[in-house]
């Protein structure tokens, strides 16, 4: 019996769902010789990764959208350049709505944005300069939009979908798969497993995993881990939860929480005008919310999720925004301070620190796939002297990150707390060959010529050398703003000068 009859006909045309590539617009499949192993990459530790979101189509040109996968490659320089060494991609794999997140097959590449072979050579060419490549899998619900799954064996009665969906529910995004059939969870698993064997990938990001059943969660990260235990699993659930990692297994998980914080900081709401409420959330975000060390992956400046735009700018009563355009514009001296800071602010916390594409250029507006507001690269190669002096900051905390063992160790011990003052002080780093003193200041007053008391928490007589400051004027901010090298006192504290929206590193000289 044919449930497709009356709109296909007698004979079914079905692609191979398993094929690595496919013709978008049609049902033919494209073989391949078998793919040659990859050559071995050495790339960062867990803990060490450094992450840029990017998406493909509209990191690209609007004239170059078809060549996506080869135009990102030829542009890796730029995001090696400014320190990142990991880039987390959005969905790759044939998808049928605009961001990605609607895959009609979970092993096939996007082939509007080029061949197949053009992403392999983007993370072969990736792993050259050094960036782990993490790949976004899409694997709780099928396409809403050209679903080739759909009714994939001719039979779908009650529009139920056929042998892919039957017997499960709708979600706002599409249909979810038939996770009760152990060849459905094949298919999915075998997913994971062609990313990173045949790609190369250093990791995968699992979207939106509150709607997977838990028990094929389980399954799914303990077979990864044992054959792949050099591959780092991120998984995206809401609302967040550490049981995430402690009992679904993965490594990490997406905390979204430290964005909406900052957000109720700056607008002084839901507790962000209460300075001991405001506090709290500040010490939350350098121990994410509870997770352990990697646990947390957090986007302080936004995610494509905060970001990003579909409603032409009017998502959620028009809160999707570039972080820089809800302080103010580019041309606002203070949300500029105010973005420097909280960016290096969030290479000081724990867990894996992750910027989307735009936010290290001071990029204005939503982000979106049109050709108004996907990336602008004029202003990442141009002469905008704020965009440039962004970048420097994003360069300078990123590449300290990665070079100050402190920052990636789980310790973390707070010395300093000034309510009052909007003064955040922590260490970072359990050793005097390790340790970063960290301090935070949100807010306008300002401490020139060594006038700020601060306890580090730390021996007395320990010299401290200047390490970042966020107000530096090759940043944006001003010379003199912070001193060089301080010596704490018998008691371990030091005096200092602070400048008003800031972060600065010190670490022993």
């Amino acid at each position: 019996w044919n449930d497709c009859f009356q709109q296909e006909g007698a004979r079914l045309l079905r692609r191979d769902p398993c094929a690595r590539e496919t013709d978008f617009d049609s049902t033919w499949c494209i073989l391949h010789a078998p793919i040659r192993a990859l050559e071995p990459f050495q790339g960062p530790k867990f803990n060490e990764l450094v992450m840029y979101e990017l998406h493909l189509g509209s990191f690209a040109p609007c004239d170059r959208e078809a060549d996506a996968f080869a135009f990102a490659t030829e542009k890796l320089e730029y995001i090696a350049a400014l320190g990142f060494n990991c880039i987390q991609l959005m969905p790759t794999a044939e998808f049928g709505g605009i961001w990605g997140y609607n895959s009609r097959q979970q092993l096939s590449t996007h082939s509007p944005w080029g061949p197949a072979a053009n992403l392999r050579h983007f993370v072969h060419r990736a792993h050259s300069l050094g960036i782990a490549v993490l790949f976004d899998v899409v694997l709780n619900h099928g396409a809403a939009k050209k679903n080739v799954l759909w009714n994939w064996d001719g039979y779908g009665p009650d529009n139920c979908g056929g042998i892919y969906f039957e017997g499960q529910k709708d979600t706002p995004w599409g249909k979810r798969f038939s996770f009760h059939k152990a060849e459905v969870q094949d298919y999915l698993k075998q997913a994971c497993r062609t990313w990173i064997e045949e790609y190369g990938v250093d990791g995968l990001r699992f979207d939106s995993v509150h709607n997977m059943p838990w028990g094929l969660l389980q399954t799914m990260t303990r077979e990864l881990k044992e054959h792949y235990p050099d591959k780092i699993l991120i998984a995206e659930i809401t609302p967040e939860n550490p049981k995430v990692i402690s009992d679904a297994g993965f490594h990490s998980c997406w905390v979204h929480a430290t964005h909406f914080d900052s957000l109720k900081i700056m607008k002084k709401a839901d507790g962000g005008d209460d300075p001991s409420k405001k506090m709290g959330m500040l010490k939350n975000m350098v121990m994410p919310h509870g997770f352990p060390n990697i646990g947390g992956v957090h986007s302080v400046l936004g995610s494509h999720d905060q970001i990003g735009d579909r409603q032409d700018g009017n998502e959620d009563g028009k809160s999707h925004r570039y972080y820089i355009s809800r302080l103010g514009g580019k041309g606002n001296w203070h949300g500029r301070a105010q973005c420097r800071a909280w960016f290096a602010f969030q290479n000081c916390c724990r867990g894996l620190p992750m910027t989307f594409m735009g936010s290290e250029t001071l990029q204005e507006g939503w982000w979106h796939v049109d050709q108004h507001h996907r990336f602008n690269w004029g202003l990442a190669e141009g002469d905008d002297v704020h965009s440039a002096e962004m970048r420097r900051l994003v360069t300078a905390s990123n590449k300290l990150r990665v070079a100050a063992p402190g920052l990636i160790q789980d310790d973390v011990r707070f010395v300093h707390e000034d309510a009052g003052g909007a003064v955040l002080g922590f260490i970072r780093g359990s050793s005097p060959e390790e340790a970063c003193l960290c301090i935070l200041h949100l807010g306008e007053q300002q401490w020139e010529n060594g006038g700020y008391g601060l306890n580090t928490g730390w021996g007395g007589g320990t010299s401290w050398r200047l390490a970042l400051n966020s107000q530096a004027g090759e940043f944006g901010g001003f010379e003199g703003s912070a001193k060089d090298e301080v010596q704490a006192d018998g008691g371990g504290k030091i005096f200092i000068s602070i400048p008003k929206w800031s972060c600065l590193i010190y670490r022993p000289s």
